[in-house]
This record gives C-alpha cells, sequence and structure tokens, in this order.
C-alpha cells in the first residue's frame, strides 16, 4: 500500500511543471481574451489534429493541460477528444522498458492511436459538436457575476482575481493537483485491493467484449492504468485491440480536472461517452483485423 502512495505521489510530481506552464498561458490568454479568440477561432479546423499530435507525446500531465484549456475555453470539445484518444500515459516507456524489441509495437500504437484520434476528432468535430468556439462565451475580461452562476463556475482568472499571473498559476496548480492526489489515491488504492489477476479474469480473453471492457478500465484516471494495461497485454491477458480500447479511452488525470471544471457537466459527460465509443470501435476493428 505504501508503494501505491508513493508512486501517486510521483505521478502528481510529475504533472506539476506541466500544470503550471499551462495555467500560466491560460492566465495570460485570459487578460488578452479578444485577441486569442481570434487566434483559436481561426485554428480550430486544425484542432483535432493538432490535438492528436499533442497527446501522442508520452507525457500524463498533457491531457491534464489540455482539459485545463478545454474547461477555460480555449479548446474545443472535438480536440480535446482527439488530445484523449492519443495520449498512452506511461504505456510507451513501460513498453521499452519490457525489451528493445517491442519497439516495433510501440512504432504501431503511436500510428494506431494518432490515426484512430484524428479520425475521431473529426467525426466529432463534423457531426457531433457543432457549436464552434466563434459561437461560445469564451472568457473576457469583463464577465458579469450573474453571466458566471449561470455558467456554474467562479472566475478565478488572473484578470479577475487582481493577482499576479504567478500567483495565480501557482494557486491553480496547487488546488489542482490537490484535488487530483486526493481523487488519484482512492482510485488507485481501489484498484490494488481487486488486484491484476482479478481484473484478467473479467475481461472476457478472446471475444469482442474485451475491448469495452478494457475501455472501461481505461476511464479509470490516473497513470497507473496505463501501466496495468500494458502489463495485461504483455502478459497475454488482453489482446492488441484490448489494449488499444484502453489505451485510447485512457486519459491520465484528464477525465478528472474535466469533471471538476468543466463549465457545461453535459457535454463533458459527453466528451468522455465519446471518447469511450470511439475507444471501444476502434478496439474492436483492430481485433476482428489482427
Amino acid at each position: 500500500m505504501t508503494e501505491v502512495i508513493l508512486e501517486t505521489v510521483l505521478d502528481i510530481v510529475k504533472t506539476v511543471p506541466i500544470l503550471f506552464v499551462v495555467y500560466l498561458i491560460v492566465g495570460w490568454m485570459e487578460t488578452r481574451a479578444d485577441s486569442v479568440v481570434r487566434l483559436v477561432t481561426t485554428a480550430e479546423p486544425l484542432s483535432p489534429l493538432i490535438g492528436a499530435l499533442v497527446g501522442a507525446i508520452p507525457q500524463c500531465g498533457f491531457s491534464v493541460g489540455c482539459s485545463a484549456l478545454y474547461c477555460r475555453g480555449f479548446l474545443g470539445p472535438a480536440a480535446l477528444i482527439a488530445v484523449f484518444l492519443s495520449t498512452s500515459d506511461e504505456a510507451i516507456p513501460v513498453l521499452l522498458a519490457n525489451g528493445a524489441e517491442n519497439w516495433k509495437t510501440v512504432a504501431l500504437l503511436i500510428v494506431i492511436k494518432l490515426v484512430i484520434a484524428i479520425a475521431a476528432g473529426y467525426f466529432f468535430y463534423l457531426f457531433v459538436f457543432r457549436t464552434r468556439l466563434s459561437e461560445m462565451d469564451l472568457p473576457d475580461d469583463e464577465v458579469d457575476g450573474d453571466e458566471m452562476d449561470d455558467m456554474n463556475v467562479s472566475c478565478s482568472c488572473a484578470a479577475c482575481s487582481g493577482g499576479s499571473l504567478v500567483s495565480f498559476s501557482i494557486s491553480r496548480t496547487l488546488t489542482t493537483c490537490l484535488y487530483l492526489l486526493i481523487t488519484m489515491l482512492i482510485l488507485n488504492i481501489i484498484v490494488e485491493l481487486v488486484g491484476t489477476e482479478t481484473l484478467a479474469k473479467l475481461l472476457l480473453e478472446g471475444t469482442l467484449l474485451q475491448p469495452a471492457l478494457c475501455a472501461l478500465i481505461g476511464l479509470i484516471p490516473g497513470c497507473a492504468v496505463s501501466v496495468l494495461l500494458v502489463e495485461l497485454f504483455l502478459s497475454g491477458a488482453i489482446s492488441f485491440g484490448g489494449a488499444i480500447a484502453g489505451l485510447s479511452a485512457g486519459a491520465g488525470f484528464g477525465f478528472i480536472l474535466l469533471a471538476s471544471d468543466a463549465p457545461r457537466r453535459s457535454e463533458a459527460v459527453k466528451i468522455i461517452l465519446c471518447t469511450y465509443l470511439a475507444a471501444v470501435a476502434a478496439g474492436v476493428i483492430i481485433q476482428l483485423v489482427m
């Protein structure tokens, strides 16, 4: 149990620099809302592609950072889904650490997840999330209190809080990390108590239901889940399709921040559901083909 707690703390510590930089950027954006709005709306058609490429970087903090950008109105839902689908957290380092021969698997994993993320991102961009950033209420320097109540969020940006950009970023980073730490400790302890052997027995090896079950496991927030899925794959407990489904549904700590800070909770649920369905579909197709 001590090892679980230590690993959870280390995972959170690794996200601190990324979160701090992201909140610095978010704070700067919010003090220059008009210019930023023009920029992000102009680049929005490319956002699923950019999101997929960013998510492919093997670092669990990027999904959290992109969730923060979405929650502050600077990233569209389809682009966030692309980030979630392409991210692999610790899967790539773990695969490489288990033998140099796994580099082919790593390359295939990255390429497949990029294709899934880009294809699904543009599908959701064109057919599901039709509201564009230009039509949304993005952060503004002057926000009415009643409007903020209607949005179910409180304005804590650097401009509205009256503090410096650095103090705003430190405060938001510490608050988010504390929330992540508490939540992840609870989830990781539950996974530890259940055990990997029990999970392997529940995953219905060789059936088309396995990707759906693996994707459900992938929805559990935290970098440890990606490690668990890789270990199950290397041990033969799950297929490559199951591993793809689980790793595509997994978004590190991104889901936690999305659930806690999203201005529109119904859209946050929709984002998570779309991520899950895309991951399952991809996993089933790969299991049938391979």
